[in-house]
């Protein structure tokens, strides 16, 4: 084989392989979330949120209709990737709910979209156009 095959094939494989590994999740792509406070009564959302081992994202008030965005990249060793929130409004206990969790979220979305309201909290479902991964708060 020449030696300016060689030059050419060498880096080639290597493209193709980041692209291969990219592609078979050995790469985790970003998520970015997006959460909306659709709480009645224009009511202001109080939330804090935190990654199970560390990252605290602190505590935000989020006015009625407005947005609470971050964005992050899942962990690839060692124990998955999990987000909790705790919410509190006027009138309210502190609830909590699971924000983020890979093995249930991962394929689902790389924007996962979120709103907030008294009963619950509901994500995107992007195969069925509506908001319709509900959870119920933890209290």
């Amino acid at each position: 084989m020449s030696p300016t095959l060689i030059r050419f094939i060498a880096p080639l494989s290597l493209v193709l392989l980041l692209v291969y590994a990219s592609e078979a999740a050995i790469f985790p792509h970003g998520v970015h979330i997006e959460l909306l406070n659709k709480l009645s009564d224009n009511k202001k959302l109080t939330i804090h949120c935190y990654e199970r081992y560390g990252e605290d994202l602190g505590e935000l008030v989020v006015p009625p209709g407005g947005q609470f965005n971050f964005a992050f990249v899942p962990r690839v060793v060692g124990k998955s990737s999990k987000y909790y929130c705790s919410v509190k409004w006027d009138g309210s206990n502190l609830k909590w709910f699971d924000l983020w969790s890979q093995g249930r979220d991962y394929n689902a979305c790389r924007v996962c979209k979120w709103i907030v309201n008294e009963k619950e909290a509901c994500r995107f479902d992007y195969g069925t156009g509506a908001y319709s991964v509900c959870v119920v708060y933890n209290q």
